[in-house]
């Protein structure tokens, strides 16, 4: 008989695709979302190769922080409306001066290069769970890991860029920030996010049918 509910679970959520309802699991959710972003902005993911250059090896050495692949599980697991909550309560931690950002926290972190990337979260959040609203398929889930990582980078491009302006620092400098805050990570940031949206989809799932 569970066996028989369970399936019959699965088999609606696939035909549906719904939205997580409001309960106090959603808000548990939520919570632990919140603590995810948090824990990733301090994991650091050490990545060392070599990389041929006219005909010299260097060594390229640097630090991968998941922040957005986590952005793109919550978005995936929450959905648009939960999932845009939790990515503003963590901004609004960090404003209330709780030090959850890479660099401490409150209000003057607007100032900071990279805030344009934790700004983009906010949208990566709406696009990538626009997308999975219209399926389950690696189609989908391609679009959607494309999509969160392309408009989280380009926000903070360009936010980056514009406050290097203001700060009046030189082109080699705005170009070495954006290589190095975007250019050595995108394709990090799409590996690493399709794989957070399949676990987020399997993980989704077995909560709809536990609290639904």
């Amino acid at each position: 008989m569970v066996n028989k509910r369970l399936k019959a679970g699965i088999k609606k959520f696939h035909k549906s695709n719904p939205r997580i309802r409001f309960c106090l699991g959603t808000l548990a959710l939520v919570s632990i979302s919140i603590m995810f972003l948090i824990i990733a902005t301090f994991t650091q993911i050490k990545i060392n190769f070599n990389i041929p250059e006219s005909g010299i090896i260097s060594y390229l050495k640097f630090e991968y922080i998941p922040q957005i692949p986590v952005v793109l599980f919550i978005s995936a697991i929450l959905g648009e409306c939960w999932g845009l909550l939790a990515v503003l309560l963590y901004i609004l931690l960090g404003f209330c001066f709780i030090p959850v950002f890479a660099l401490g926290g409150g209000f003057s972190y607007v100032f900071q290069y990279n805030f344009g990337y934790i700004f983009g979260y906010i949208f990566a959040v709406l696009l990538v769970s626009k997308e999975l609203k219209n399926g389950n398929s690696l189609l989908n889930i391609l679009l959607a890991v494309f999509y969160g990582v392309f408009i989280i980078h380009l926000i903070g491009i360009i936010y980056l860029s514009i406050i290097a302006i203001l700060r009046h620092d030189g082109i080699d400098f705005i170009r070495n920030m954006i290589y190095f805050q975007s250019f050595s990570k995108m394709l990090y940031d799409i590996v690493f996010g399709f794989i957070a949206i399949l676990i987020a989809k399997g993980c989704r799932k077995l909560l709809w049918i536990i609290m639904g």
